[in-house]
């Protein structure tokens, strides 16, 4: 396993109005209106030490997650995937991975991030159906000798390992092997 540093994942989401979310964030969100985005929802979110807000939709039948500060800067856009959606070269690279690392594993949630670049360019880019990410970020449910963890993994678009956070607790808790 990788030398780099793990942290914990503890997030704790509270379901906010719009007018609580802030003004950049806003102004953000509404360069797009235009796309008509379903089943918007506003989240204050806490991490640890970290706060942001984020707004979550649905567009093309895909779940977005749209990441900001407090002062409303453009964090990350995540999109929900179905695994067989990452190109076959960073897949294979991200199950050795995982297989390298653990007795057994199971890929609970997959999601495409997007973030580098300015924030309007980052968030179109996230829209578009042949987009390619920055990173992708698995919720892993894993075995190693007579323990089972969940991990929050960050890949970069080639599945190269960059990052791992325990998941301490959160809605996937009922997942045995």
């Amino acid at each position: 396993m990788s030398t780099i540093a793990q942290s914990k994942k503890e997030e704790v989401e509270q379901r906010i109005s719009r007018e609580k979310m802030p003004l950049g964030a806003l102004q953000i969100l509404d360069l797009f209106k235009d796309k008509k985005f379903k089943k918007q929802h506003y989240f204050f979110e806490k991490d640890g030490n970290k706060e942001s807000f984020e707004a979550k939709f649905i567009y093309n039948k895909s779940a977005y997650s749209v990441e900001f500060s407090p002062k409303g800067k453009l964090e990350d856009v995540e999109v929900v995937i179905k695994k067989q959606q990452i190109a076959p070269k960073p897949l294979d690279k991200i199950e050795s991975f995982l297989k390298d690392n653990f007795d057994a594993f199971k890929i609970v949630k997959v999601q495409k991030q997007f973030k580098n670049g300015i924030a309007k360019v980052v968030f179109e880019k996230s829209l578009l159906p042949t987009n390619h990410p920055d990173n992708f970020e698995l919720i892993v449910q894993t075995r190693l000798k007579e323990s089972y963890y969940k991990y929050e993994f960050l890949f970069d678009a080639n599945g190269d390992y960059k990052e791992k956070r325990k998941v301490v607790k959160n809605q996937f808790d009922y997942l045995i092997f």
